[in-house]
């Protein structure tokens, strides 16, 4: 995905330049398409088919391994991403100009709502999916992590719906000024870069925090530092020499203790459920 991402950006570049920079003055050159915009067509489509399968697998492994979901949502995915490529194909065949692209408006809208409403039934099942589970557990912290990861996938959906939303409501509404240009430009990238979001988010969470910092991400996209909360703390703030840990339940909820000690100034500080105590010596 990054490789593609790399080239997409690279064709951008290209296309830009034939445009605005060698083709400078010449009206005649908005309205043909060069090579790079056969290339780009399916590209974009197979970047969302990629992060569109991949949280298929993971609906996948949430529901026991049970296939009628994942193949509903493959199968809307293989037809956004067949439309594209139908799309570029013919435009080769036909002649690569603005009104041989306004021909194939059906096969393009297919594409932007077929790869728009595969993502709005992604973001749903992994909603209700978590959902369920949530009411299923007994234990605050797996609520919290769920509670993380649904919002998780609400903003990671929602972007790419939105812009999929958008390019579709202006290819349709106003294609005669090519504004959907500009979110065609976008939209493969997004998917790409909200993936990575979803990635880079889970390793606080499940692989544990670096031995400098712990920090529990509350959104895909950015850290919101709370150590009030108990949700951030930076640990070179503080002078350790010795960390001792412990786990007890008082029958109705669950407290991790954790008592850092400085040695050197007798200061403890102990971390006790979403509080933070110092205590001196």
């Amino acid at each position: 995905m990054f490789v593609l991402e790399t080239g997409f950006s690279i064709l951008i570049t290209i296309a830009a330049w034939n445009a605005f920079g060698s083709g400078w003055g010449d009206p005649d050159t908005l309205g043909e398409l060069d090579w790079t915009w056969l290339v780009m067509l399916p590209l974009n489509a197979i970047l969302a088919a990629m992060a569109q399968g991949f949280y298929s697998w993971r609906i996948w492994s949430l529901t026991n391994r049970r296939l009628w979901l994942p193949i509903l949502i493959g199968c809307v995915m293989l037809t956004q991403v067949m439309a594209a490529f139908y799309s570029g194909m013919t435009i080769v065949v036909r002649g690569r100009s603005v009104s041989q692209l306004f021909a194939l408006w059906p096969e393009i809208t297919v594409w932007l709502s077929g790869s728009a409403t595969c993502d709005l039934l992604i973001t749903a099942s992994l909603v209700y999916i978590l959902t369920r589970r949530r009411r299923t557990s007994q234990y605050p912290h797996t609520t919290g992590l769920i509670n993380k990861l649904i919002r998780f996938s609400v903003e990671t959906g929602s972007v790419t719906s939105v812009a999929a939303l958008v390019e579709c409501t202006l290819w349709l509404s106003c294609r005669e000024w090519n504004i959907h240009y500009i979110f065609f430009f976008i939209l493969g990238r997004l998917y790409s870069n909200t993936l990575m979001a979803t990635l880079n988010s889970r390793v606080p969470i499940f692989q544990g925090a670096s031995p400098t910092a712990i920090i529990v991400p509350q959104s895909s996209f950015w850290a919101e530092p709370d150590i009030e909360r108990g949700q951030s703390m930076n640990l070179d703030l503080i002078p350790r020499t010795g960390v001792n840990g412990s786990h007890t339940t008082d029958g109705t909820a669950v407290r991790d203790n954790i008592v850092m000690s400085d040695f050197q100034s007798n200061t403890d500080m102990t971390v006790v459920g979403s509080g933070v105590a110092i205590s001196e010596k």
